[in-house]
C-alpha cells in the first residue's frame, strides 16, 4: 500500500551529515543581486527616491503606480511610491519613516551624559583630573568614620 504522504517506503527522508538537500540555504535576495550587479550604493538609493518623491506631483505618482505602469517599475520603486501615496492620503508618515530609515539609516540620537546639575565636563585633562580628585575627596568625606580599636590599657 502506498504511503499517504507520497513518499516512497524506505526512502531516506531525514537529513544527516551525509544526506543533505541539493539546494541548501536561503535563496539570495533578487534585490541584493540587482544592487551588486549594478554596483548601487546607499547614496544612489537616496538619490533615486529623493528624485522620485521630490520631483513628482501626487497625480504623477498615482499614474506611475497604475496597473499598466506598475508592471514596468522595479518592485521596490513601486512599493515605496505606493507607501508614500498611502501616507499622504492618510496624513501620516509611518510608512515613509520606515522606508527612509531602511534606505538612509535611522537618525542619530544624542545622549546627554551630563550630571543632573547640567555642569559639563572640562575639556582640559588637568581640570578633569582635579575634578575627579575633588569628587573622590567628597565621597570619602561622606563615608562613615571607621572606628579604630585600641587595646585596653594594661593594669599594673
Amino acid at each position: 500500500m502506498a504511503r499517504e504522504d507520497g513518499l516512497v517506503a524506505g526512502a531516506r527522508t531525514r537529513f544527516s551529515k551525509e544526506y543533505q538537500p541539493k539546494n541548501r540555504g536561503r535563496k539570495p535576495s533578487k534585490l541584493k543581486k540587482w544592487i551588486k550587479q549594478y554596483d548601487i550604493s546607499n547614496d544612489d538609493f537616496i538619490a533615486i527616491f529623493t528624485n522620485i518623491i521630490a520631483t513628482h506631483t501626487m497625480e504623477e505618482l498615482e499614474e506611475l503606480t497604475s496597473k499598466e505602469n506598475k508592471m514596468k517599475l522595479p518592485v521596490i520603486v513601486g512599493l515605496c511610491i505606493s507607501a508614500f501615496l498611502r501616507d499622504m492620503k492618510a496624513g501620516t508618515l509611518s510608512s515613509a519613516n520606515s522606508i527612509l530609515d531602511r534606505i538612509m539609516g535611522k537618525a542619530t540620537q544624542q545622549v546627554n551624559i551630563n550630571s543632573s546639575g547640567g555642569a559639563e565636563l572640562p575639556a582640559n585633562p588637568e581640570e578633569r583630573r582635579l575634578l575627579a580628585e575633588r569628587i573622590k575627596r567628597e565621597l570619602e568625606l561622606g563615608k562613615p568614620e571607621v572606628a579604630v580599636k585600641t587595646p585596653p590599657p594594661e593594669s599594673k
